[in-house]
């Protein structure tokens, strides 16, 4: 089942339709790193975190702030 989420993407949340149906799932189809923190709706999660349509999705690694890393 495909997800149609909002992801941080140079500094706003751009509408992007992904296969994957849980975090650790997103983290392999868009290669971000293993080290990255993902937020879901404001609350960081687990790779096992479910994916819903409309989600608001950011990646974070280190110091960087918000984006795809």
């Amino acid at each position: 089942m495909a997800a149609n989420i909002k992801l941080l993407s140079g500094g706003g949340f751009v509408d992007q339709s992904v296969s994957a149906e849980t975090v650790g799932d997103l983290r392999n189809e868009l290669d971000i790193a293993s080290g990255a923190v993902i937020s879901v709706n404001g609350q960081n999660v687990r790779d096992n975190q479910a994916l819903n349509d409309g989600d608001m999705v950011a990646a974070v690694h280190n110091d960087k702030t918000g984006g795809i890393v």
